[in-house]
């Protein structure tokens, strides 16, 4: 292709350099035929007045197709001297920088008819205005020694035929050049036609080629990933070329036995899911990505769906990797409970997640906030996955609004006044830190207010709401890993609000006071 390219470049470069040189023979031909005329006007003009600055017009215009003359002569050599071809036109007033490209034309097609003939035409000429030469020398000499009128009458009675027929000769010439340009350019557009025609095939012969070699990588890494989805980890994805879809397909390989070694007890799981898992999906993720960004114009249209197809599924499967990690972390060890500002935690979550807030011009406000007894580091990660949650299932065009308040409850009223606490592990005897997150974003079934807290239960639709399902199951095995109890409420279209009730021994002496 590369070369392709060059040749095209360099007929194109030939076409327009040769083009430009009939150009410049055509005006040189404009001058050659100027300065003939002007000669012949100021020679006329002379024998009229007698006055010596006309016979010095007179030669200083024929010196224009003499130049050229010279010029014609040399090129005639078989091994002429640039030098005096050079210095030929440029006495014949030719611009310097056209001067080489009409030596080239010359010399490359003086066999081409039509130049062969134009130069014959030139020829002709030269021979007829050099006859003008003896005429002019004739009248001067005559005119110093005052010869009488009808000897110079005899005179320039013979310029007129001459210049008749060096007009008949420079119409030619013209005409000539002109068919030969006409001629030239239908020549130089078929090589150009043709040259871009190879070009597009060849193109379209690599492409086809590539792309079907792609293709084919990318088929046998989705018949091998959609058999691994299907929990058949002995599928192997075939290896056939070592360039990036082949490194992919060696990594789903590699990934592959990673999941095999996978199959193991929670704790070995989560080992592997945090080391040699994420390993090849970071790998996978980076090759799609590199495909996508340096060989996208390379990919058939299909092949750009399936890696990004390959990303999306990278990524999801990282997301869910992480959250299947922390949802297996989550309370593993022992409990650290301590007195934590929960203002603090919500501006800490804020600014974690400062650009998806001002992506989805999201407001959060906050009422009566205070301190409450929790392990600062979950609880955050409690706050982080409600906000979340309601940034991203936020109604279409409507600016997300989330309400965070905090108050203290007593467990025996909280019992009475709300049915869905009573089979809860609340205790009648003690005081809670009761914070409520409420949202304007799509909600959800009532019917589902308990089963959107179990691991992987999605109530939404996947193309337009992305998620693992996990972060609320995480969000409820914190709090109660606290002691406390979650609830939800939500409408569909309405928005959601989920109550979390942590114990505060903190309280439970001004219970007793008011006791």
């Amino acid at each position: 292709m590369a070369v392709l390219i060059v040749v095209e470049l360099l007929t194109l470069w030939f076409a327009i350099h040769t083009l430009s040189s009939v150009r410049a023979l055509v005006g040189a031909e404009g001058l050659w035929s100027k300065a003939q005329k002007d000669a012949v006007y100021h020679l006329g003009k002379y024998y009229r007045t007698h006055n010596e600055e006309d016979y010095k017009a007179f030669q200083k215009f024929m010196s224009v197709p003499l130049g050229d003359h010279k010029t014609r002569l040399e090129l005639l050599k078989e091994k002429p001297d640039m030098e005096i071809a050079r210095k030929g036109f440029l006495e014949g007033r030719v611009h310097p920088n056209d001067i080489d490209g009409m030596i080239s034309l010359l010399r490359r097609f003086h066999n081409v008819s039509y130049i062969k003939k134009a130069i014959g035409y030139w020829a002709e000429g030269d021979s007829l205005i050099a006859q003008l030469i003896p005429i002019g020398e004739k009248l001067h000499e005559e005119i110093g020694l005052s010869t009488s009128t009808e000897k110079l009458d005899q005179l320039i009675a013979a310029i007129d035929p001459l210049n008749e027929r060096l007009t008949t000769l420079e119409d030619n010439f013209s005409y000539t050049l002109g068919e030969g340009s006409r001629w030239l350019e239908n020549i130089i557009l078929k090589i150009l036609f043709a040259v871009a025609l190879t070009v597009e095939i060849t193109g379209l012969i690599l492409t086809i080629s590539v792309s079907r070699g792609i293709t084919k990588g990318l088929n046998e890494i989705n018949r091998a990933t959609t058999k691994i989805a299907k929990g058949d980890l002995s599928a192997r994805a075939t290896v056939f070329s070592k360039d990036e879809i082949g490194r992919v397909a060696d990594a789903v390989n590699q990934m592959t036995e990673k999941l095999i070694l996978s199959n193991k007890e929670l704790e070995q799981f989560a080992f592997i899911a945090s080391h040699d898992l994420q390993e090849p999906l970071r790998k996978i993720q980076t090759f799609a990505d590199l495909i996508l960004e340096k060989e996208y114009n390379a990919l058939s249209d299909k092949g750009r769906e399936y890696f990004q197809r390959m990303q999306v599924a990278a990524r999801r499967m990282k997301i869910l990797i992480q959250d299947l990690l922390d949802y297996s972390r989550t309370g593993a060890s022992e409990q650290k409970l301590e007195k934590a500002d929960l203002t603090k935690i919500v501006n800490e979550v804020k600014n974690e997640l400062e650009e998806l807030i001002h992506e989805k011009k999201a407001v959060i406000e906050t009422t009566n906030l205070g301190e409450a007894n929790i392990n600062p580091s979950q609880f955050r990660q409690v706050i982080s996955n409600l906000t979340t949650n309601a940034l991203k299932f936020s109604r279409p065009g409507v600016p997300p609004r989330i309400t965070i308040k905090s108050t203290i409850a007593e467990g025996d009223k909280l019992q009475n006044e709300n049915a869905d606490l009573s089979g809860g592990s609340l205790s009648p005897n003690k005081n809670y830190c009761h914070l409520s997150f409420t949202d304007n974003g799509i909600g959800f079934d009532p019917q589902y207010k308990d089963k959107i807290f179990e691991v992987f239960q999605r109530l939404h639709d996947e193309t337009n709401y992305s998620g693992t399902g996990i972060g609320l199951a995480i969000v409820k095995k914190i709090v109660e890993y606290h002691n406390g109890v979650i609830t939800a409420t939500a409408e569909v279209n309405k928005g959601a609000r989920f109550d979390i009730y942590i114990p505060d021994p903190s309280t439970d002496s001004l219970r007793a006071d008011s006791t």
